[in-house]
């Protein structure tokens, strides 16, 4: 927790909460997770504000097999550090453990987003986000999410798969494209007014350097647009490329 260093001296009772949270994590490390729970508990009565103890309990509970209580823990702490992205990975996959699959989805779907904002090597995390909403979509039989979140899944292993030193070994990267059209074109097709198959679909036919069907799927995602639910990061790539296809012409 930051302090404003001009706001004065420590309030003695966050002094003692950050102390009674140490403990917490000493007794973590002397595998006691029932003394941490008891530590960090009284560390956030001390001090609400000292949102690490939500962690720590998670961890703790989690120890100790209460997995509902640690859900809630963890719950608490991603809303108050949305930009702990791995945190909300766990907590999704928590959730479904818990068989609470709505809300997995939503925590899986706000952590693509997220990672898609956050630049660096998040492909790996965000393909798996993308597999267990498939895998969430399939169970319900919710053909079109299972589609599109298969799609998706394959053109991003495809991209990674390109960057590797051989990419036509195993599972070649053009191969994994062709899949995806597949499974995109399956997705658009049950909901025509929907974007992100078309965005997708248009990144699949670019990276394929089929320009005429790359063309088509971007006009369409872009008069689809308005109606549809994009990632930021979606709607800005869309755009961006549908400015690009405009100065080119």
């Amino acid at each position: 927790m930051n302090r404003d260093p001009e706001s004065g001296p420590e309030p003695p009772t966050s002094f003692q909460a950050k102390a009674l949270w140490e403990k917490g994590q000493e007794a973590m490390q002397q595998e006691q997770p029932k003394n941490a729970i008891v530590f960090s508990e009284q560390s956030l009565a001390l001090d609400p504000s000292l949102t690490c103890n939500f962690l720590s309990l998670a961890a703790a509970h989690l120890e100790c097999g209460n997995e509902e209580i640690a859900g809630a823990y963890l719950g608490r702490y991603v809303d108050s550090h949305p930009e702990r992205l791995s945190v909300r990975a766990f907590f999704a996959e928590l959730l479904l453990r818990l068989q609470r699959t709505q809300e997995a989805r939503c925590q899986l779907e706000r952590f693509i987003a997220d990672a898609q904002d956050a630049g660096g090597d998040q492909e790996s995390p965000i393909i798996h986000g993308h597999s267990r909403l498939m895998e969430i979509a399939e169970t319900e039989d919710n053909a079109y999410e299972a589609h599109l979140n298969r799609g998706i899944g394959l053109y991003l292993l495809a991209r990674r798969r390109a960057d590797l030193d051989d990419p036509d070994g195993e599972l070649p990267a053009d191969g994994l494209l062709w899949k995806a059209t597949q499974e995109l074109a399956e997705a658009q097709a049950l909901r025509p007014r929907e974007a992100r198959p078309c965005w997708y679909l248009y990144a699949v036919w670019h990276r394929l350097a089929q320009e005429q069907p790359a063309r088509r799927w971007l006009r369409l995602g872009l008069e689809n647009a308005p109606f549809s639910t994009l990632t930021p990061a979606e709607q800005r790539g869309l755009y961006r490329a549908g400015q690009a296809l405009e100065k080119s012409l």
